[in-house]
């Protein structure tokens, strides 16, 4: 069964909203970090699209 555009934005829109919890959490620099906020930044992209 697939998702109609919005419920996937809307699954996209949890997904990010967690990753910028976590983020928060994470020490400036490091790595994890660094990688976590380029996914957020592409999830955000494709809600923009």
């Amino acid at each position: 069964m697939g998702m109609t555009d919005s419920q996937f934005k809307g699954f996209i829109r949890f997904v990010l909203d967690d990753i910028k919890e976590v983020l928060e959490n994470l020490e400036d620099g490091s790595k994890e970090k660094d990688k976590l906020q380029k996914v957020a930044d592409n999830l955000q992209q494709t809600l923009e699209d």
